[in-house]
């Protein structure tokens, strides 16, 4: 009963925190909702001593970067998991485990430094760029940010599929592609969502290692699908700018509705994950 209980007060305290920060993140940023209405959400121009708080730029760059990182990392971390999970030996299993959990505790300042210093000459000279800071680069790094997290969690749900049910797949004549197929990863699918959200909510709510290389440049890709252009994210454009805001003045309640953007998406997320899983 008391396990329950204290069960109960974690999600009703997890769920007012959430709510908190909601509330908070909205009051601040209201008297720009006041004064400007929505027009500065679809805006393209930021020009904060000219009361101009055009949020599209900041926005696009931020779903191109985050995008961009999970086509990259969520193929390459599901691979990655399964190999560890189901072809290779326990020492060099537990070898290759021990590196992704390292990759995961870098700190992200450090990333952020290696692509300046490796990851952006190379992007400069290889594809002819003026500058290698783009969202290509921001994609790039948010990748191999994201990627331990993806392929430890997807690990633990491919090795968490009972090893009876890989053994009557074989029995039955299965080879392992079609159980991989149809047995492991619908079974591990859950495990796999799950890591796939935390990562997300991690490439979103990159700051430094972002604004290190993705240029900082508040304009819309043209054409807008052109990811070897600079641009904006909505966490760049705080790190840049919130030491630079008065508190209580427009720009500072901009830079907080870009923080309300961010908060507001990794709710929607998360809540559109949880209906489907419940739909299924």
């Amino acid at each position: 009963m008391a396990l329950k209980w204290w069960l109960s007060a974690s999600a009703l305290l997890s769920s007012m925190t959430i709510l908190l920060v909601l509330g908070f993140l909205l009051q601040s940023s209201w008297p720009l909702i006041q004064q400007q209405g929505a027009t500065f959400i679809v805006g393209t121009e930021w020009y904060p001593f000219e009361s101009l708080y055009g949020m599209l730029p900041a926005f696009i760059g931020t779903v191109w970067s985050v995008t961009l990182a999970l086509l990259i990392a969520l193929p390459c971390g599901v691979a990655a998991a399964i190999l560890c999970a189901e072809l290779l030996p326990p020492r060099l299993r537990s070898t290759v485990r021990f590196a992704m959990e390292l990759m995961a505790g870098v700190p992200s300042v450090v990333y952020g430094l290696l692509g300046m210093w490796l990851l952006l000459p190379l992007l400069e000279s290889q594809l002819n760029l003026l500058t290698g800071r783009t969202l290509l680069a921001a994609g790039l790094l948010l990748a191999l940010m994201i990627l331990p997290t993806i392929m430890v969690l997807s690990e633990d749900a491919i090795r968490a599929v009972r090893q009876s049910q890989r053994e009557t797949a074989k029995n039955l004549g299965i080879g392992w592609d079609a159980t991989l197929w149809r047995v492991l990863l619908p079974q591990a699918w859950p495990g796999i969502r799950v890591a796939t959200l935390l990562a997300t909510g991690r490439a979103m709510g990159e700051t430094v290692a972002v604004m290190l290389v993705v240029g900082s440049i508040d304009r819309i890709p043209e054409p807008f699908y052109n990811f070897l252009q600079p641009a904006q994210t909505l966490t760049s454009r705080i790190g840049r700018e919130m030491a630079e805001a008065s508190v209580g003045s427009l720009h500072w309640a901009a830079l907080l509705f870009c923080g309300l953007m961010l908060a507001t998406m990794a709710v929607a997320i998360s809540l559109l994950t949880h209906r489907k899983v419940a739909a299924v």
